[in-house]
């Protein structure tokens, strides 16, 4: 396990997503989740996402890690506010411990660049598997616009834990989902910005003391990797293996659409 997460759990670090706030919100405006729904985080960390979503929607929210430590933090971070609706657990992303179509909507994303390239398919099928027809799948992941330098790379990976190779672009990402029986609903990407020596502070001002110094070095290995990184937001809906289903395919037709204009009054 690496020590990475180690330290993220010991430091009460807030492991967010990519985007933070931004993706949980456009996830949850974008997927329809309600009071109603039922939602599984796999790889939650310390259980940021799985209580935000909580917070925001009033969902039925569950959390899962292969990581004790993590778990065992994102337990202790559930408040008051939202303690009759999260709840975590450990357990392997690639035997997930549910049944078949059990969930609403399922978030599978932050894992995947810490397992080996081979296995992340078989992960993507079991989140697959668990998600109810008609069921959202939740992605946000960071990919590369432009390969890092080798080396940079294999200090990232062996001090942060990661599986990442110079190839891992937006292509690379997309593909692992296209073999599955999903349509693509909605898809956003975004720019990333590094270089703020007053936020790369006041981030590690909020750390464990114990912890500093480890942050130190990670914090300067996320803004170096930063440089070449973009990321984007995905919402999949899954598709029943039915016969006679009302489906337009290509996926919406024969013109593509850009908004151009929005009024509200």
């Amino acid at each position: 396990m690496s020590q990475y997460l180690s330290v993220v759990a010991k430091s009460g670090q807030v492991n967010t997503p990519p985007g933070s706030y931004v993706t949980v919100k456009e996830w949850a405006q974008k997927s329809f989740v309600n009071p109603s729904s039922t939602i599984l985080e796999i790889g939650c960390s310390t259980g940021f996402i799985t209580i935000e979503m909580a917070r925001y929607t009033g969902a039925q929210c569950t959390g899962m890690d292969l990581h004790e430590k993590s778990v065992q933090t994102a337990k202790q971070n559930v408040d008051r506010f939202v303690a009759d609706r999260v709840s975590f657990q450990q357990g392997d992303a690639g035997k997930l411990p549910f049944e078949d179509n059990q969930f609403s909507h399922v978030i599978v994303s932050g894992h995947l660049p810490f397992i080996p390239a081979e296995m992340r398919s078989a992960h993507i099928r079991e989140a697959v598997r668990v998600l109810k027809p008609w069921g959202h799948l939740l992605v946000a992941l960071y990919y590369y616009k432009s390969p890092p330098p080798l080396e940079l790379l294999k200090e990232f990976n062996a001090k942060i834990g990661t599986c990442l190779t110079q190839d891992g672009n937006r292509s690379y990402w997309s593909c692992l989902f296209e073999d599955q029986p999903l349509s693509l609903e909605y898809a956003s990407d975004y720019a990333v910005s590094c270089d703020d020596e007053d936020r790369t502070r006041a981030y590690i001002a909020q750390m464990n003391p114990e912890t500093a110094k480890d942050w130190e070095t990670y914090l300067r290995l996320f803004n170096d990797n930063g440089r070449y990184l973009q990321y984007f937001v995905q919402v999949y809906r899954k598709i029943p293996d039915e016969s006679g289903l009302m489906l337009q395919i290509p996926r919406g037709g024969i013109y593509e659409v850009n908004k151009i204009s929005e009024r509200s009054f």
